[in-house]
């Protein structure tokens, strides 16, 4: 089940969150997310609690993504509204494997068509290379790299509605 979340879910958040930054951090995955990043106090200042929602697994929270209708950052040329925007997508290790990540996304997919929006994009290290493959798969077609200030390469993905004939 996924749920909207609501200011009680935010440790749940910086749970999932932290559980990624640790895995990451312990595989020496190159990434802009630290432990700091993924408190509340930091979040809050680019995301409002309800652009999170949750994916219970037996009413546990296992995975989290944050859904927003426009990125300044990496898309600052679309107009808000005119797109949807996957941020902070994270499953929990032991829920790896088991679909949550593409529960996440077709709930995205689906998040889209029911507010009239035919697209969804989203950002990741350049270097990622499984990351990456797993978004090819659910779709998202690579729309470049961006560079950020400290060199660190972004890769840009965009999925249209019109990119497949169902979803979900």
């Amino acid at each position: 089940m996924i749920k909207q979340a609501d200011k009680n879910d935010i440790p749940a958040i910086e749970e999932i969150l932290l559980d990624a930054v640790m895995w990451m951090k312990k595989n020496e995955l190159g990434n802009l997310w630290n432990e700091d990043s993924i408190k509340w106090h930091s979040l809050s200042k680019d995301y409002q609690i309800s652009d999170f929602y949750i994916d219970y697994q037996n009413g546990v929270p296992a995975g989290c993504i944050a859904i927003t209708d426009y990125d300044s950052k990496y898309w600052p040329e679309i107009p808000q509204g005119k797109s949807l925007y996957i941020h902070k997508l994270a499953v929990k290790r032991e829920y790896a494997g088991k679909g949550i990540t593409k529960e996440l996304i077709d709930y995205a997919k689906n998040l889209s068509f029911v507010k009239g929006i035919n697209s969804l994009r989203l950002d990741c290290n350049a270097e990622r290379r499984k990351l990456r493959q797993v978004y090819e798969r659910e779709g998202f077609l690579y729309a470049g790299n961006k560079k950020l200030g400290n060199n660190y390469s972004m890769s840009l993905y965009e999925w249209h509605s019109s990119n497949a004939d169902c979803f979900g």
